[in-house]
C-alpha cells in the first residue's frame, strides 16, 4: 500500500520540478564569430544574450555548420556575419533562415584561401557575386600568394580590428536590433550611446600606450592584423601566411629568416590555434621576442565591456613583445 501511495507523490514532485525548471529558449540575436558577438553583446545587455556559431577551434575560413548552428539561424530573428569575403560557410545556410541578416562588409572581396582552395568549395558563393567564380585565378606556388596577395587594412576581412571600425559595426547594428526588438528601442539606444562613448575612450588610451613602439618592427603569424596595425601605426614588417590553415612557402620562410637575422624585426607573433613550430623554427637561435595575437578573441568572456578589454588584451600583446627591444 505504501509503494502504491508514494507514486503520485513522486509523479507531482517530478512535474513541481519540471514547471519550475527554465524554458530553453532559442537566441534571438546570432553572430558567426566571437568578435561581433562581442560588439553585440555590448549593444544588448540587459536585452539578451547574443548567441555565436564559430566555436573557440573553429576557423572562419574553413567552417561546416552542424545541425545545431542549423537550428540557431532558423530560429534567430537577427543573424549579423562579416560576408562572403570572410565567412563562406554561411552563405547557402543564410539563404534558408528567416532572419533578418546584417551583411557587415558585403563589399569584401573572397579570402584568398578561397581562391586556391579545390573548386568544390566555389559553391559557396550562390549568386551573391556574380562572375566572381570567373575572376579567379589559379595560383602556382605558395610563395606567390604569399608575396603578392596581402590584404591591406581596406581588403582585410577582420574588420573588427580596427576600433573604428568596431564603432561602424556597432552603427549597422542598431537600427536591425531596434527593428527585431522594437520594445527593448530605448534600452539598445542608450547601450550604443555607452558603448560608443567608452570606445572612444578606450582607443584613445590604447594609442597612447603604443605610441612609444611604432618604430619596432614584427612579423604576424597570420595576415589579419592590418586594421589594429595601420589605425595605431605600427611597424608590420610581414606575415608568414595568408591563410592560417595553410603552411607558408618555403621561400618565403627564407625571407622573413633574412630579414630577422639583419635585426629589421624586434618579435614574431604566433597564434594560440595553431602550433608555433613554424615560428620556433624560424627564430632559433635569434635574439628575437615571441609573442601571441588572437585575432578571434577566444579567451575574451561575453559581456557589454568584452570587445573593450579584447582592444586591451591586443594592446597588451603588442607592447609585451614590442617592449623587450624597444627600450
Amino acid at each position: 500500500m505504501l509503494h502504491n501511495s508514494a507514486r503520485p507523490l513522486r509523479t507531482l514532485t517530478l512535474l513541481s520540478a519540471l514547471a519550475l525548471a527554465p524554458v530553453a529558449q532559442a537566441s534571438e540575436v546570432v553572430t558567426s564569430i566571437k568578435p561581433l558577438q562581442l560588439i553585440t553583446a555590448a549593444l544588448t545587455e540587459g536585452v539578451t544574450s547574443p548567441e555565436v556559431l564559430l566555436p573557440a577551434e573553429g576557423s572562419p575560413h574553413h567552417y561546416a555548420l552542424k545541425p545545431s548552428d542549423m537550428r540557431k539561424l532558423t530560429d534567430a530573428k537577427v543573424v549579423i556575419w562579416v560576408g562572403p569575403g570572410l565567412e563562406q560557410f554561411m552563405v547557402r545556410p543564410l539563404a534558408r533562415t528567416d532572419a533578418k541578416i546584417v551583411t557587415l562588409r558585403p563589399d569584401l572581396e573572397a579570402h584568398l584561401h578561397q581562391e586556391a582552395e579545390p573548386s568544390d568549395h566555389d559553391h559557396g558563393h550562390d549568386g551573391h557575386h556574380d562572375g566572381h567564380e570567373q575572376e579567379h585565378e589559379s595560383h602556382a606556388a605558395d610563395e606567390h600568394d604569399e608575396e603578392h596577395h596581402d590584404h591591406g587594412a581596406g581588403n582585410d576581412p577582420h574588420i573588427w580590428l580596427d576600433p573604428m571600425n568596431g564603432l561602424e559595426i556597432a552603427q549597422q547594428l542598431l537600427p536591425a536590433l531596434q527593428q527585431a526588438l522594437p520594445q527593448h528601442s530605448v534600452q539598445l539606444q542608450q547601450n550604443y550611446e555607452a558603448f560608443a562613448s567608452a570606445l572612444q575612450q578606450k582607443e584613445r588610451a590604447i594609442a597612447e600606450e603604443l605610441a612609444p613602439y611604432r618604430d619596432a618592427g614584427f612579423f604576424v603569424f597570420h595576415d589579419a592584423y592590418s586594421g589594429f596595425v595601420e589605425h595605431y601605426g605600427l611597424k608590420q614588417l610581414g606575415y608568414f601566411t595568408v591563410d592560417p590553415a595553410r603552411k607558408p612557402g618555403a621561400r618565403h620562410l627564407v625571407e622573413i629568416r633574412q630579414q630577422l637575422e639583419t635585426a629589421s624585426a624586434v618579435c614574431v607573433f604566433s597564434e594560440p590555434q595553431f602550433t608555433s613550430a613554424v615560428v620556433d623554427a624560424i627564430i632559433s637561435g635569434l635574439p628575437i621576442a615571441q609573442g601571441e595575437l588572437d585575432p578571434l578573441a577566444r579567451s575574451i568572456d561575453v559581456s557589454a565591456d568584452g570587445y573593450l578589454d579584447y582592444l586591451q588584451s591586443m594592446s597588451d600583446s603588442f607592447r609585451s613583445c614590442l617592449a623587450k627591444k624597444a627600450d
